[in-house]
């Protein structure tokens, strides 16, 4: 068999083997850098994070109602919903751009955040499988130390078409493919959970950037209007209400 008489030379090791991954890894490393220097501050919006942050409050407000007393309810209350002071009663309160939905409508400079992403996610690996391709094609790189069934054979045996090559022989194309998923952990591990070198990270940001892209418009005043009708329809009740009447109900109880 050719597995008996295939015997991978040592120097394999020293030049195939060891400089794809370090080449690999330093190639991450600078992607890493180079990404988060061309990383562009987003400002945040001001008005909408207020806007945000108010109907959270009156949301909080309606939902934990029942922990304050009556008075201060109505007190917290008449603040949002006074026809005339009140936060939620506010004019101009015009409709505003869903950032959570799509920040690419109120931040043009985030659709070419995702372009650079996205250059410096490609163009390092077309490069790197060109350089292995064009140096190591059709070395035999490695062996596992266990035994595999031929439909591994495409996965691990890219550039070899050897039909009797045992599939537990891996190319020098696949360990690239190999180490660049490989080299996640280890990347993480080095430069950190929020690395700009993880391409599973960038592609999911890439898919969650063209999902956003029919996002919409809010229209705070209806929003508002809502609210503010939900909290002036509101009638919570004191969770501490005749609670010494309760509490010597329940003694009592017990006592008998």
């Amino acid at each position: 068999k050719m597995e008996d008489i295939l015997v991978l030379d040592s120097a394999i090791r020293n030049w195939v083997l060891i400089p794809i991954v370090l080449v690999m890894f330093i190639v991450a490393f600078l992607r890493n850098n180079i990404t988060r220097l061309l990383a562009v501050e987003k400002k945040p919006d001001l008005k909408s994070i207020l806007q945000g942050q108010t109907l959270a409050r009156s949301r909080r407000l309606l939902i934990n109602g029942g922990c304050i007393p009556a008075a201060s309810f109505e007190a917290r209350r008449s603040q949002f919903v006074d026809e005339d002071k009140g936060i939620l009663a506010v004019k101009g309160t015009e409709a505003q751009p869903n950032i959570l939905a799509n920040p690419m409508m109120s931040d043009p400079s985030a659709m070419s955040g995702m372009m650079k992403n996205y250059m410096a996610m490609i163009v390092p690996q077309v490069l790197l499988m060109s350089w292995v391709g064009y140096f190591f094609s059709g070395f035999v790189s490695v062996r596992l130390p266990f035994p595999l069934t031929v439909r591994f054979r495409p996965l691990l045996q890219r550039g070899v078409e050897l039909a009797a090559l045992d599939p537990s022989y891996v190319s020098a194309l696949s360990w690239y493919f190999l180490v660049l998923f490989g080299l996640r952990g280890l990347i993480s591990l080095v430069l950190g959970e929020a690395s700009a070198a993880d391409d599973s990270k960038l592609m999911q940001q890439q898919m969650d950037g063209s999902a956003m892209m029919g996002g919409g418009a809010v229209d705070m005043t209806k929003a508002y209007t809502s609210e503010r009708e939900n909290l002036v329809l509101a009638r919570p009740v004191f969770m501490l209400e005749d609670a010494d009447t309760r509490l010597l109900a329940s003694v009592s109880k017990s006592i008998k």
